[in-house]
């Protein structure tokens, strides 16, 4: 399954691939910032399908990039990121640390639906 990033009218789904790899986040993270309507929605990350292929280093650069590229316009405040138990979840939760001067909060789920109910909170 290719990168999918879709906007609905409550969030915007992020779904990279199976097997996924630092290129691909990076590819996804630049694509779902440069959208005009991130600035107005919160997003959710999918990771849980399959090995993430990503260095702890990357994870540096990932941050980066997103706070080069966020919209200073932006009105959105959440990023939930939806990780299964272990190494997945692990990074996710590195990430956040790594990103807690970022704009947006960020959290880590182990459900979709623990991460809806988050970002819908006074969206």
């Amino acid at each position: 399954m290719p990168l999918n990033i879709t906007s609905n009218s409550d969030y915007i789904l992020f779904q990279p691939s199976e097997g996924m790899d630092y290129w691909e986040i990076l590819e996804g993270l630049s694509k779902l910032l440069l959208m005009p309507e991130f600035k107005d929605k919160n997003d959710i990350w999918i990771l849980s399908r399959g090995e993430i292929k990503i260095l702890y280093s990357d994870l540096y650069k990932l941050k980066d990039t997103a706070a080069e590229l966020y919209p200073k316009d932006s009105r959105a405040t959440k990023t939930a990121i939806v990780a299964e138990p272990g190494i997945q979840q692990s990074l996710a939760i590195l990430y956040s640390d790594i990103s807690k001067d970022l704009p947006r909060e960020i959290r880590v789920f182990s459900d979709l639906k623990s991460a809806e109910d988050w970002i819908k909170i006074n969206s």
